[in-house]
């Protein structure tokens, strides 16, 4: 005898989803056909509605199928794009914080050297404010004793030229005289004549205005003052071209000095501005460094725990495509086992029933109850007792024997 497919019973026991509720109602229809003996095969109709539900079934995988590989083509190539961009984030970090350190070190060494500066400027401010201070005090000096010099030379030089005259005039020696005792007082100070001296001419500038020019004895007497006096005139001459040379070699190093510490406060100066510019544009730098840092932390962050969430989400889908691929391979399978068994064993079964099935509608007679009826081949049960015997033992097989009333 045939048995009732196993993969029947599996899908009867499955009957959870509406193509197996499909099959379900297709092996219902067979057994009402078969208990109504029907012209038409029932077989062939619950095979057809298998082969439909197992394209079904098939069509199904073939575009979920199609669906998930467009979503796992979207995990590995969102995967891929996204574990590029956290490595390159992770580069751009680093880069951007070695950046940042770099430049803070440079920045540190231009505020050293910007208030080493600034402490210089304000020592070569202070030297050249003192260089400035005592080449004003020494140029008053020169300026002084240079006047008291030529002031000297000139009293001197019109002292001797009024006594060389043959007949001086008494006004001419008076006016003289305090000019060159003026002289004979910076000649004194200044070492060049000798007290003796100083006195003799100045006695005889005191009887002077006094005695007759044509007197043998003043003309004596006038003729050592003259000589007395021209010596002096080319001793301060002497003393006052030593005081131009000193005071020219003088002023230029004052001046050489001043023009240097000068040069040297505009090059610190110049060297300052390029510090602040330097330490300005650095702050910008490491500003705009440490914001773009911060973003790409943010970026990072965001780009991780998105590839951790799409990571789940891809795995989780696909483990759920696993197991609704292997429930699908076992739905086909079943699907395929009955329609082998259908095809091949019950659809024999299903022909005798219906010859029978005839013949009986043929007879006179009144139509027989299902215990009465006689099989025509006791070595061959009938399709109903087949169906009848497996779901009385709720089995995959039946009894191999028929039995007639």
């Amino acid at each position: 005898a045939a048995p009732i497919p196993a993969a029947w019973c599996i899908v009867a026991r499955r009957a959870t989803s509406r193509r197996e509720m499909k099959l379900l109602s297709a092996g219902s229809l067979l057994l009402a056909a078969v208990y109504r003996a029907s012209a038409v095969t029932p077989v062939e109709k619950v095979i057809t509605l298998i082969e439909d539900l197992k394209t079904e079934v098939e069509t199904e995988g073939v575009a979920e199928a199609t669906t998930y590989d467009s979503f796992a083509c979207f995990c590995k190539d969102t995967t891929s794009s996204k574990s590029q961009a956290i490595t390159g984030g992770r580069d751009n970090i680093d880069l951007l914080s070695a950046d940042i350190a770099d430049k803070t070190a440079k920045k540190e060494e231009k505020d050293a050297e910007l208030a080493k500066r600034k402490s210089d400027q304000e020592g070569l401010a202070t030297d050249l404010q003192k260089t400035e201070t005592q080449f004003q005090k020494e140029q008053a000096v020169y300026q002084a004793s240079e006047a008291d010099l030529s002031k000297a030379i000139s009293s001197l030089d019109n002292a001797i030229k009024a006594m060389q005259k043959s007949k001086p005039a008494a006004a001419s020696l008076m006016s003289i005289r305090e000019s060159v005792e003026r002289s004979l007082a910076l000649a004194d100070i200044m070492n060049l004549i000798s007290e003796p001296k100083h006195k003799a001419v100045s006695a005889f500038l005191q009887t002077g205005t006094t005695v007759d020019p044509v007197d043998p004895t003043y003309k004596y007497h006038a003729h050592g003052i003259i000589e007395t006096l021209d010596k002096l005139l080319v001793d301060f001459r002497a003393e006052k071209t030593l005081l131009d040379a000193d005071w020219a070699v003088a002023k230029k190093t004052f001046e050489d000095t001043i023009a240097d510490l000068s040069k040297k406060m505009d090059e610190n100066k110049q060297a300052m501005d390029e510090l602040k510019t330097d330490v300005e544009t650095l702050t910008g730098d490491i500003a705009k460094n440490r914001e773009e840092l911060v973003n790409a932390e943010a970026v990072l962050k965001d780009d991780q725990l998105y590839l951790k969430d799409l990571t789940e989400q891809c795995e989780a889908r696909a483990k759920d495509w696993d197991q609704r691929s292997s429930l699908r391979s076992d739905e086909l399978t079943a699907l395929a086992g009955a329609l082998e068994i259908l095809k091949g064993k019950v659809s024999g079964l299903d022909t005798q029933v219906n010859k029978r099935a005839l013949l009986q509608r043929a007879a006179p007679a009144a139509e027989p109850s299902l215990k009465t009826v006689a099989p025509h081949n006791a070595s061959a049960p009938s399709f109903l007792q087949e169906v009848i015997v497996m779901q009385g033992s709720g089995s995959g097989s039946g009894s191999g024997s028929g039995s007639g009333s």
